[in-house]
């Protein structure tokens, strides 16, 4: 089998590039190298793999890749603040790169299968709650009267008790909220009408693991807090640091790809994420734990409008591709961050 992965020399890609190598996978790799994510060629990148340095929007297939059989399309631009600051670049490159993608795709001969990675960004706000109380089902918003006497808990709009999150699975209708999201909800629906293979479309919670850019001024939460830790500055957490989030360990998005390369019968639209919420104040004492290191995060209290409580997935589509249940951030980030234990130790040293 020969396999196309686009943004081959990224963090996730790379992970699925060396997955596929493990089976004896012939890999084509894109990447664009966007200078605003790699100051140079990661020394990750793989003498066995044949990569082509280019942008998807402006890529012309030559003979090589006449005999693909399976895409793994993940390439795109993100950062949520960089998508406000470039909306056409972003929008453009994500969704004209995969539109390009597509098109060549239907020539191609030999495609057996198209696996397309995609975000619970496309969720926006889109989370559903329960009142602890009167068992009332009630939406994610906060009033802004609550914000700002420090209240930040979602509360049932009957009662007024605290509601708990409820695990977000495929059926919840995309509502992106922003300019990233809505361009990788974008992507999606360029898929309509394509029939030249079979498509699954993974919709990744935030991805941890080795890799992983702490340096990256458009990290996620996770990479950021990792950054400051291993840097020995003390994070700072908004409202009280009690938010739950949802993060997917980097070897169980491969995983997930293995096992539709495998051939296992899957839905076509899949949740990738743990289904285990991780509160901020703990995520930063498991990642100074992974690390060496003591951390005592700053709880600076207010809030960002627009920002969620909580974010949890329901994995159920998920734990059945793998035949397991996905990993949790309390075994995941030895595993992601233990790497970084000599620079952070050396860092902390006073």
């Amino acid at each position: 089998m020969k396999a196309l992965v686009t943004g081959a020399a990224g963090f996730i890609g790379s992970h699925v590039v060396d997955a596929l190598r493990a089976e004896v996978i012939d890999v084509i790799g894109i990447d664009s190298l966007d200078p605003a994510v790699h100051h140079a060629p990661p020394d990750y990148l793989r003498k066995d793999v044949d990569y082509c340095f280019v942008d998807l929007r402006y890529w012309r297939p030559d003979s090589r890749f006449d005999d693909v059989q399976l895409i793994v399309h993940l390439a795109a631009l993100g950062g949520v603040a960089r998508a406000a600051r470039e909306p056409a670049n972003i929008i453009d490159a994500n969704c004209t790169g995969t539109a390009r993608l597509l098109d060549a795709a239907r020539r191609l001969p030999r495609l057996q299968r198209v696996i397309h990675i995609s975000s619970f960004s496309v969720y926006g706000a889109n989370y559903s709650y329960r009142c602890t109380s009167c068992g009332r089902q009630t939406t994610a918003d906060r009033s802004q009267a609550a914000l700002d006497r420090g209240d930040y808990e979602v509360h049932c709009r009957v009662c007024g008790a605290e509601a708990a999150i409820l695990p977000t699975n495929e059926e919840v209708t995309p509502a992106p909220l922003e300019t990233y999201a809505a361009s990788k909800y974008m992507q999606e629906l360029c898929y309509r009408g394509f029939d030249a293979a079979p498509v699954t479309i993974l919709r990744l919670s935030s991805a941890y693991g080795s890799r992983l850019r702490l340096e990256d001024g458009e990290a996620t939460i996770i990479a950021r807090l990792a950054g400051w830790i291993r840097n020995g500055e003390r994070p700072q957490l908004l409202e009280d640091g009690r938010q739950l989030r949802d993060w997917v360990y980097v070897g169980d998005v491969a995983a997930a790809v293995m096992q539709l390369v495998r051939g296992k019968e899957a839905p076509s639209l899949i949740n990738v994420c743990s289904g285990v919420g991780t509160r901020l104040v703990e995520a930063c004492a498991l990642i100074a734990a992974a690390m060496g290191v003591k951390c005592n995060p700053e709880v600076i209290g207010g809030y960002r409008p627009g920002d969620m409580r909580h974010c949890i997935g329901d994995p159920t589509r998920l734990r059945s591709l793998l035949g397991r249940d996905p990993l949790p951030f309390s075994e995941g980030a030895q595993r992601a961050f233990g790497s970084e234990r000599r620079v952070a130790m050396a860092r902390s040293s006073p």
